[in-house]
Parts: structure tokens; C-alpha cells; sequence
């Protein structure tokens, strides 16, 4: 079992009993106490979790849920759209491109099918539904179990499947992005979905509406020196730094 498969699997359990136990998990992964010690201190050092005698606690914050995916489709439409049309300039005619789901890759995937001649790989049904028709891309829709709240494939099926490719880009919608926690998620599936395509991609570019820059999730994605292009719209503060990529600011229609 990989570190980040270990990783995963200690969030769940903190999800559920808020505690876990180094020698419990060092017998449920079959790994010794230190790699135990160790994957916990990584995990605390993201923020996930706060190391105890004995094992880790789970972070307590106050997060709300994200909206239902229906209303994020609509909310801050004119912004999406722009994130999406800079960020498909980004990447070469003929790439491989791991797209997540969400409403702003699904505005993303849009204009990649416009320009076309790329191929996507999604956990994604909308992206799919949008794409696939389309004679200008190539579009493989992962396997996996649907979600009921989100209109994507997730699992152990999915993640397998993503480990089959090798893409160019994974273009990847975080809930927020943070300068201490880097990119993060509310649902663990979405996270892990997330973290796999990065892992399978030569680049990773992020896109993120303004309101999510200096906001946190529950689930690590990863740390900002991960991300090689942040695309986001104009009316994001500036402060924000990425220490081995560049970020792209978006013009947005007076009004969107």
C-alpha cells in the first residue's frame, strides 16, 4: 500500500472515530510503527490532523459543506467562464488532460472543446456529457460509482483507472486555496480523485474563482509548490504566491 493510499485511509477512520491509534494502524497497514509515525507527522504538517500520545486526533473547524452542485453551476458563472477560456489557452493543441469534477473545470472543459484536438480523461458525467460529442476532442469518462451529489465517478475503480495514464496536465477545481494549507477539498472521494491525477499528469493547473483564494477545506490536495498554474479571475487578491508556478488572472465582464 502507497503512502497516500495509508493517508486516505487514516482520514476516513478520523472521520468516523475522530481518534486513531499508531499500533491500530500500523497492524491494519501491515507497516511498522515508525512508517506509522512518520505518514502521521506528514499528514499534520498538511493540516489533516493533530498528532497525540499514542496516535492523532482529527482537526476540529468550523467548515461548512459545499453547496449542491446544482446551484454551483450557476453561482459566479461569468467568472468561471473567463478561468475557463484563459486556462484552455494554457495548454498545447494535441495534450492529454485529466479534467475533475466540478463547475469550473465543467466551464473549463467548454472552451477546451471549442478550441479541440486534445484528450480528455474525466471522472467527470457533465464533462463528459459536454465533451463527448463533440468531434474536436477525445474523451475517456473513468469508471467507478457514481456520486448522488455530484455528477462523478468515484472509488477504488476510479483511482485504479486514473493509474493507467499518463496525461500532460491534471486540471483540478479545489474548494479553496490557502497559503499554509495549500489546496483542499470537503470530501475525501474528491480529494483523493484530485491527488491521483496530479500524481499521473507532468503539470497541474488549479482554477479558482477569487472567493476561494485564502480559504480553507477539510481534505488536503496538495501544497501550493505542487501546482505548476493557478488561473483565477482578476478580483483575487494579489498576495498570494505560488513558489514554483505562475498564476493568470482572468478580465472579467463588467456585470458576470
Amino acid at each position: 500500500m502507497q503512502s497516500y493510499e495509508r493517508h486516505a485511509k487514516v482520514l476516513e477512520l478520523l472521520a468516523v472515530e475522530r481518534r486513531v491509534f499508531t499500533n491500530q494502524l500500523a497492524r491494519m497497514f501491515d507497516v511498522s510503527r515508525e512508517t506509522v509515525r512518520r505518514d502521521l507527522l506528514e499528514m499534520e504538517q498538511e493540516g489533516v490532523l493533530v498528532r497525540v500520545h499514542g496516535g492523532a486526533t482529527a482537526v476540529e473547524r468550523d467548515i461548512a459543506p459545499e453547496p449542491a452542485f446544482s446551484e454551483r453551476l450557476v453561482a459566479h458563472a461569468g467568472k468561471k467562464a473567463a478561468i475557463g477560456a484563459l486556462a484552455a489557452t494554457l495548454i498545447p493543441r494535441g495534450s492529454t488532460v485529466f479534467i475533475d469534477a466540478g463547475t469550473t473545470t465543467c466551464a473549463f472543459a467548454r472552451a477546451l472543446a471549442r478550441a479541440g484536438d486534445f484528450r480528455i480523461i474525466t471522472n467527470s458525467i457533465e464533462i463528459a456529457r459536454l465533451t463527448g460529442p463533440a468531434q474536436t476532442c477525445d474523451t475517456l469518462l473513468l469508471g467507478g460509482r457514481p456520486h448522488a451529489d455530484v455528477p462523478a465517478t468515484y472509488g477504488e475503480m476510479t483511482l485504479s483507472e486514473i493509474d493507467r495514464f499518463l496525461a500532460d496536465y491534471a486540471v483540478i477545481s479545489p474548494v479553496g486555496l490557502h497559503a499554509d494549507r495549500g489546496a483542499t477539498d470537503y470530501a475525501l472521494h474528491e480529494a483523493e480523485v484530485a491527488r491521483a491525477m496530479m500524481r499521473r499528469s507532468r503539470d497541474c493547473i488549479m482554477l479558482c474563482h477569487s472567493e476561494k483564494i485564502g480559504t480553507e477545506s477539510r481534505v488536503s490536495i496538495c501544497r501550493l509548490d505542487e501546482i505548476g498554474h493557478l488561473v483565477t479571475d482578476e478580483a483575487a487578491e494579489r498576495s498570494l504566491r505560488l513558489p514554483r508556478g505562475e498564476i493568470h488572472y482572468a478580465p472579467v465582464r463588467p456585470g458576470a
